[in-house]
């Protein structure tokens, strides 16, 4: 379960292994956290929860955890997406028995890849170990970005753990991976031998984690920069993005060559530093830092329907019929129901279960029209920046 994270953590690997100055500058980076990791660490609890009561293990963790987040973030969908990955994980399971009798199903395993990265550890979803074939199974719940399996460090490092641990047990001469990300339909599987996991281990995972580890890692930009905590104040990155958008041979014009080989390349990396600067400039602005020429104001609110349960018996008592404001399971939008109802006579009716909550606070130029809060960070409190 999620609790102390190492330094180098496996699921920043890609980035670490390529910026390898970036966990010595985040490790001073205050950790907010998100909606979205709160979510997922709920979801992650209950895909435990469902393998360790098949296998009957002790789930008192995993019900604590889920304790503590159920009331804010589960839904039915949820439980549909952990049922997807525990069918999928029963399926290869069940597959792997029949080659091996005595084949192993692990779920929420501590692994040690200290062998090739300073102090590391993590914590596999679940493996499954039998004669010739470890295979790690991890799930992921978000739906932003598609993570594929194909030479991903992060499951790589998850399998020299494994391997380490189990290979006395198991003669394993290969390894598969498999990312199970249910809500975008995405299920990616690779195999490689461990003959070359260990290769690359000794190549290429130890040196960079040995100079990410020191205190003279280089930074180097890139793609990989998207999650890292200290984007926004990252001079390379900074750098990195003025060059891109400053140098050409043609002072006054960019070329097909130039925006080929130069700029589209960049395009991921400078909207990463840009939405980086204004998600930092905004946190600093709500905990009290004044940027001459800016103001904070509430941003764009929807009206939102507090019980549809009521409502659908409201409407239902006023002689609509249930086609008419079901689609096809959920109550329409209130959109809907206003150009079915009446706007008018749907206020009258809904009033007391619809509510405009609060925008979420954005950084905007001081001439813009909207008066700004005084005591923004008091009047915002409680609204995550993260959320989207």
């Amino acid at each position: 379960m999620p609790g102390i994270h190492a330094i180098l953590s496996p699921s920043a690997a890609h980035r670490w292994m390529n910026c390898t100055a970036a966990p010595r500058l985040e490790e001073k980076a205050e950790d907010k956290g998100s909606t979205y990791a709160e979510e997922g660490t709920l979801a992650h609890a209950y895909c435990a929860l469902k393998l360790k009561e098949f296998l009957g293990r002790d789930t008192s963790g995993e019900h604590a955890e889920i304790g503590e987040l159920n009331e804010k973030y589960h839904t039915g969908e949820m439980d549909e997406y952990t049922d997807t990955y525990f069918t999928i994980v029963m399926e290869k399971y069940n597959a792997a028995r029949q080659k091996t009798r005595d084949a192993q199903l692990l779920v929420e395993v501590r692994l040690d890849f200290s062998k090739y990265i300073p102090d590391g550890f993590g914590t596999g979803d679940a493996m499954i170990i039998a004669d010739g074939c470890l295979e790690i199974i991890d799930f992921k719940y978000g739906k932003g970005v598609k993570v594929s399996a194909v030479e991903n460090p992060q499951m790589k490092i998850y399998a020299l753990g494994a391997y380490e641990a189990y290979n006395f047990e198991y003669n394993i001469d290969r390894v598969k991976m498999t990312i199970v990300q249910p809500r975008i339909d995405n299920l990616s599987e690779f195999e490689l031998s461990v003959a070359d996991l260990e290769a690359w281990a000794t190549n290429e995972l130890a040196p960079k984690a040995k100079e990410a580890f020191g205190p003279d890692g280089k930074q180097l930009p890139g793609e990989w920069c998207q999650f890292c905590k200290v984007k926004a104040q990252c001079k390379a990155l900074a750098a990195t993005c003025i060059k891109t958008a400053t140098e050409h041979p043609d002072p006054k014009l960019v070329s097909i060559e130039e925006m080929a080989t130069i700029i589209l390349p960049q395009i991921a990396t400078i909207k990463t530093w840009l939405t980086g600067i204004e998600e930092y400039a905004l946190q600093q602005a709500l905990d009290g830092t004044e940027y001459p020429g800016y103001k904070i104001v509430a941003g764009r609110s929807v009206r939102k329907i507090t019980d549809s349960e009521a409502v659908m018996q409201l409407l239902a008592d006023n002689g609509f019929t249930r086609e008419s404001y079901v689609k096809p399971t959920e109550l329409r939008s209130i959109t809907d129901l206003e150009k079915l109802i009446g706007k008018k006579r749907f206020g009258e009716l809904c009033k007391d279960y619809i509510v405009k909550p609060q925008g979420k606070p954005t950084l905007v130029p001081e001439s813009d029209k909207r008066e700004p809060y005084n005591g923004a960070a008091e009047d915002f409190n409680g609204i995550n920046l993260n959320e989207q």
